[in-house]
């Protein structure tokens, strides 16, 4: 069962401020757990505890966790109060938490669900083989994407170790997901594509055939005809001291043309950060400070190391890109998926210093918010002197990396600019043993998420996210008429939407395409004509679920009397339909009596 722990910390109470503005946060988030070796190193487990750490906002939260194609799941429910963080323990639970084995469909996926947004990451907290994976709500559900991986480091040949891998977790029944390796994959060859078909919550598991660098899957192709979404993964990465590097990744619906990074603490020897960049379409240019550094087609990627002297560097690109970056601590490495710059970002986040060890914020912003900054109500941890101007950029944008030690650890703190969005990431690690690295901001300026299919009759909720200064609802079918103000509409009807906000000096805008599932037709045939006592089966077609007028819900209906019979039945989506017909009886024949003489 799973356990939650305790720590609870109320930090909106202690700082006056509500969280009603843009952030990386949301009420749902879907997620599936990779696999990771269990062999001890120097008396520690390589593969736990194994966490959920989710953090509230302005108001308390009502969560489930759940797993909607496992019944054997224990259904966790929990109200965190506004401004509070809790951390859930899975480890008892480790069995049916991380998919495995490989080239199988396991019925492990995560659905996290809250009544209010929130932040939340899951962290593999072992001591010799840390990361986080921070989940991106709507954000990281896509119908595209690019898998990202470092292609330059071996894993450690511990036994057991876990190749280089992805998983990819459906969001609806009946998902037809196409998969083209870059390298092989065990069960399927590179460059072959092949497709798989899951249903809500059920994970598809893709491994690497070997250790070697040369074996890992960065630049994988990945496209489903309804949302998935796809977490990365690399065990016991060996460039220095054997570390895990992981993350959710983004959909390529959500890839920008311009990114800044900022150097973390990685180095051993001549190794340091490097920024792999993977090219979603064909002929992309690639340029780094205004320098071309490579033309990639769709798959392949590019990758720099920075200097001992960089701190920060500016990447743009003629076509959206997928930016991964191996940063980590002295010897130590971890990962983290890059936000686009272009109107993304938050005003406010809230993040979590897993343990005592080493921990540093990264932080870039529009130059002009640099003064703004306050860290759980302190102006003073987070100053303009601490930024420098960003290469590239003309003096456009600020970052800085700063040691942020004086942050309490297990406990949620607060970081809000009141001048203009940041992106956040943080690194926590020990030169020994351990690096955690993500980023906590908004990837996406406005995301209404992928196209939908829906049954007629039904009304969906389209919700363009909080945090924005205006919003405006149109159907492409009236492009000047407004049909909504706030940040959610409720539609009925098929077509295009889009929805244009405002927020500072940008106008993010997102488009949505509706579309009604066919309905089912259900055939119970003719009215019929039958001898009295004689029964009739009914039977009309092959469906996922039926409701026949006499409450039964079998396929088929028996029936020897005369009556009106109809039959609802439903499909895999829930639309429904109706067919009715009419049972008539002939009288039994009236014997005729038969006489000798």
């Amino acid at each position: 069962m799973l356990k939650k722990l305790f720590y609870l910390l109320f930090i909106g109470l202690l700082l006056g401020f509500s969280y009603e503005s843009f952030a990386q946060k949301d009420t749902e988030f879907w997620f599936a757990a990779p696999d990771n070796v269990h062999e001890p190193t120097n008396g520690n487990i390589r593969d736990r505890p194994i966490l959920f750490r989710i953090t509230s906002f302005g108001e308390e939260a009502h969560i489930i966790i759940s797993q909607p194609a496992n019944p054997a799941f224990n259904i966790v429910e929990d109200i965190i109060p506004a401004n509070g963080t809790v951390t859930y323990d899975l480890t008892e639970d480790i069995g049916m938490i991380e998919c495995q084995p490989a080239n199988t469909i396991v019925n492990y996926g995560i659905l996290i669900q809250s009544s209010n947004p929130v932040t939340a990451y899951y962290e593999n907290s072992s001591v010799s083989n840390p990361d986080i994976y921070t989940l991106k709500g709507r954000n990281g559900i896509g119908l595209g994407f690019i898998v990202p991986s470092q292609t330059d480091f071996n894993q450690r040949d511990y036994t057991g170790v876990v190749p280089n891998s992805f998983l990819v977790v459906a969001t609806e029944d009946n998902t037809h997901v196409q998969i083209i390796p870059k390298k092989a994959i065990v069960g399927h060859a590179a460059g072959i594509s092949f497709e798989i078909v899951l249903n809500k919550g059920e994970v598809y598991v893709a491994n690497a055939t070997g250790l070697s660098a040369n074996n890992h899957l960065g630049g994988t192709i990945v496209s489903a005809d309804k949302a998935v979404a796809l977490v990365v993964n690399d065990d016991s990465v060996d460039p220095a001291a054997p570390d895990l590097m992981a993350d959710q990744s983004i959909p390529n619906e959500l890839l920008g043309n311009n990114y800044i990074v900022v150097k973390g603490s990685f180095s051993d020897g001549g190794i340091r950060d490097r920024v792999y960049i993977f090219a979603a379409y064909d002929n992309t240019q690639v340029y780094r400070e205004g320098s071309l550094i490579g033309t990639i087609n769709k798959g392949n990627s590019v990758m720099f190391q920075f200097s001992s002297t960089d701190q920060s560097t500016y990447i743009e690109s003629t076509e959206p890109v997928l930016v991964y970056h191996m940063s980590g601590y002295s010897g130590q490495p971890g990962a983290a998926v890059i936000p686009p710059i272009e109107c993304t970002g938050s005003n406010i986040t809230a993040f979590t210093r897993s343990i005592d060890d080493l921990f540093e914020i990264i932080v870039f912003t529009q130059t002009g918010n640099e003064g703004f900054f306050e860290i759980n109500g302190n102006p003073d941890l987070l100053k303009a002197s601490d930024f420098h101007n960003v290469p590239g950029t003309s003096g456009a944008w600020k970052a800085t990396k700063k040691n942020m030690n004086v942050l309490a650890t297990g406990s949620a703190n607060i970081i809000e600019n009141s001048n203009g969005l940041f992106h956040l990431g943080t690194i926590n690690g020990t030169s020994q043993r351990s690096c955690r690295y993500g980023f906590f901001s908004n990837f996406a300026s406005l995301n209404l998420g992928p196209d939908i299919a829906f049954c007629k009759g039904d009304t969906i909720l389209l919700d363009a996210g909080t945090g924005q200064d205006t919003y405006a609802w149109y159907k492409y079918t009236a492009p000047t008429i407004v049909i909504g103000t706030e940040s959610t509409i409720e539609v009925s009807d098929t077509g295009k939407y889009f929805c244009v906000a405002t927020y500072e000096m940008c106008t993010p805008s997102d488009t949505i395409h509706l579309a009604w599932h066919a309905d089912p037709m259900p055939n119970l045939g003719p009215d019929t004509t039958a001898c009295l006592g004689t029964p009739v089966v009914f039977y009309p077609g092959t469906f996922s679920a039926y409701e026949w007028f006499d409450g039964s819900t079998s396929s088929t209906l028996s029936c020897d009397t005369a009556k009106l019979i109809w039959v609802k039945v439903f499909d895999s989506f829930g639309c429904h339909n109706s067919d009715t017909t009419e049972m008539f009886l002939y009288p039994q024949p009236v014997p005729v009596p038969i006489f000798h003489d």
